[in-house]
């Protein structure tokens, strides 16, 4: 079983261990080990919080 992949703004503590893509103009780091399969990254607000989340992914 493997859980979803973190999501957060700005540069990895260490970049060494991902792939910088740009995908739409946007700056994305992805670990070197994630899965071929199509994944939204989605902005989910409650009151005055707001959180990038994971789309697409399942408990495999």
């Amino acid at each position: 079983m493997r859980e979803s992949p973190a999501v957060r703004l700005g540069q990895p503590h260490n970049p060494e261990k991902y792939s910088l893509k740009e995908i739409q103009g946007i700056k994305v780091y992805t670990p070197y080990d994630l899965p071929d399969i199509p994944l939204t990254i989605a902005l989910n607000r409650f009151l005055w919080f707001k959180k990038l989340v994971i789309e697409g992914w399942q408990l495999t």
